[in-house]
This record gives C-alpha cells, structure tokens and sequence, in this order.
C-alpha cells in the first residue's frame, strides 16, 4: 500500500522512500496528465541521491500517460518557477 502522508497543500514531499518513492512518482505521472490533459510537462529535481530515480518514475508515467517531458535535470525550485513561464508549460516536479 502507498503512503498518502506525503501531500501536502501545495506539493508532495517526505520522507524517501516511505512517504515518496519511485512507485509513488510513476502512478503520480499517469494521473496528473489524466488530471490536467497537458500536452507538455516541465520536470526537475533537487540536489538529493533520490532524485534522479524518482524524476525518472515520475517521467516515465507522465510520458506512458501521453505527455512530452521536458527534464531540465537537477535545478532549483525557482528554476521550475522560470522554465514553466518561459515555455508556457506546467510543471510537475
């Protein structure tokens, strides 16, 4: 069973891997174009050791549930903030 505790207001966050796993990223990925029905999602990660894999799970459902990913690799949040405005897109990480 997945863990919830992780959602939060505004964004998803915990702690790797009990409130925030590969899994967890994937099925977040398939749900979220099913959701928002955007053609195109911007993602990044933190510094973190999970990170990439999670960004990996996370692309992999978005692009198995129809969408272009747009990986702009480790960034900050305020790198998001920019991409999403510059290339009118949403972001999901």
């Amino acid at each position: 069973m997945l863990s919830t505790k992780g959602f939060k207001a505004y964004d998803i966050r915990g702690v790797v891997p009990a409130d925030m796993n590969e899994e967890l990223a994937y099925r977040i990925g398939r749900v979220f174009v099913a959701m928002l029905n955007k053609p195109q999602v911007v993602i990044g990660h933190d510094i973190r050791l999970s990170g990439p894999s999670i960004s990996e799970a996370l692309s992999k459902g978005l692009r198995e549930a129809g969408a272009q990913v747009i990986d702009i690799g480790q960034c900050g949040t305020e790198m998001i903030y920019f991409a999403t405005a510059h290339l009118k897109q949403v972001a999901a990480l």
